[in-house]
């Protein structure tokens, strides 16, 4: 690989975080002020970038001004046999997210979280559907139990609102 791709990406994220700073600058002060403020996280982020991307770019230079060769040997590990690496299935896993985010309010938790949980771990190579179906549920109701029941977390129910309410599990 070539090292100046790595120095590349490098810069691209102190850039990021220049910008992130910058426009944390511009978010306004809340009505009631705290010791930490509406804008603490962003600085916060775009100081970690910008310190990150300073680190790294300078170990970068360094080593590459020890070494004459821009070029970087392979790391990692070779593909699995018969499963040559692309893009498809990360960009499948974005696209399941992405509709993930977009079903969770419509559909409501309880039921946009077992097709997610289904589609991504299809997606990922798990093929008996018995098992995939039992994880998915198992997953959605004991997490939705810790959280809207145990820990009192407002979650989107979907189209069980009214029987939810019926039963006292939701008040809204």
């Amino acid at each position: 690989m070539d090292r100046r791709y790595d120095l590349a990406i490098v810069l691209a994220f102190i850039a990021v975080g220049v910008l992130v700073i910058a426009v944390a600058r511009t978010i306004p002060a809340g009505l009631h002020r705290d010791a930490v403020g509406s804008r603490a996280f962003f600085f916060g982020v775009g100081i970690l970038f910008f310190v990150g991307g300073c680190i790294l770019a300078t170990q970068r230079l360094v080593r590459w001004r020890a070494q004459k060769d821009p070029m970087v040997p392979m790391e990692g590990t070779e593909d699995e046999e018969g499963k040559p690496a692309s893009a498809l299935r990360p960009a499948a896993i974005v696209g399941i997210s992405i509709a993930y985010v977009a079903l969770l309010n419509p559909l409501g938790y309880l039921l946009s979280t077992p097709l997610f949980i289904i589609g991504a771990l299809a997606v990922l190579g798990e093929r008996k559907w018995w098992r995939l179906i039992i994880l998915a549920v198992s997953f959605t109701v004991i997490f939705y139990i810790i959280f809207a029941q145990v820990l009192n977390t407002r979650m989107s129910v979907g189209p069980f609102a009214p029987l939810f309410r019926e039963l006292g599990w939701i008040y809204n």
